[in-house]
């Protein structure tokens, strides 16, 4: 089955953002929270076998907020990513060692972890972000999960979209040419000229 569901398709928009002058470091600091946040939880979910989101939501909630300091939704996005690497990890017969985040990466819910408001992003916890440049033709498909990645000294903000699968194209005719050494050959199905 096609990733997106039937019919769909999931597409991938890339957003390039900058963070206000003011708020630069905090978010850079929010960023390192969640991956060491990322990190125990990852460790912790491994060590109890624990992959259902109430008890994951039990065992590690309190401790992402307070030991961390992750505002409630940015926690909980945590732990739904520790959970999915988790389990990968843990269906994978040739396992090696438990999974480290080591880049600067969020993982954000949409409408709750983030919001597009014209130019600019709101995240979870008061920060903004202004928007530099984005792809736009798939504005009118609505928004889904995001990641927001720093590397090289800059934000970038990964939208996932579900678009609909483009309709199958059906040629009307085929032509075909073939250029050789001696001669040229044009043709469809029905003729063929040799010059």
């Amino acid at each position: 089955m096609p990733a997106g569901g039937e019919g769909e398709l999931t597409v991938t928009v890339r957003m390039k953002v900058s963070p206000e002058p003011e708020s630069q470091q905090a978010i850079l600091d929010l960023m390192k929270r969640y991956r060491d946040a990322l990190n125990y939880s990852v460790r912790t979910l491994i060590a109890n076998k624990a992959l259902s989101l109430s008890r994951v939501h039990r065992l590690l909630y309190k401790d992402l907020r307070e030991r961390y300091g992750l505002p409630s939704r940015v926690a909980q996005d945590c732990y739904r990513e520790a959970i999915a690497i988790a389990k990968s990890w843990l269906r994978n017969p040739k396992r090696g060692e438990v999974p480290t985040a080591k880049r600067l990466s969020v993982w954000l819910t949409h409408e709750l972890g983030y919001r597009v408001k014209g130019d600019h992003v709101e995240l979870a916890g008061g920060y903004r972000l202004r928007v530099i440049g984005w792809d736009r033709r798939y504005d009118n498909f609505p928004n889904r999960e995001a990641r927001l990645v720093f590397r090289d000294g800059e934000f970038t903000l990964y939208i996932s979209k579900r678009v609909p699968r483009p309709t199958k194209y059906a040629p009307k005719g085929v032509l075909a040419v073939d250029v050789n050494e001696r001669q040229v050959v044009v043709g469809n199905s029905s003729v063929e000229l040799r010059s």
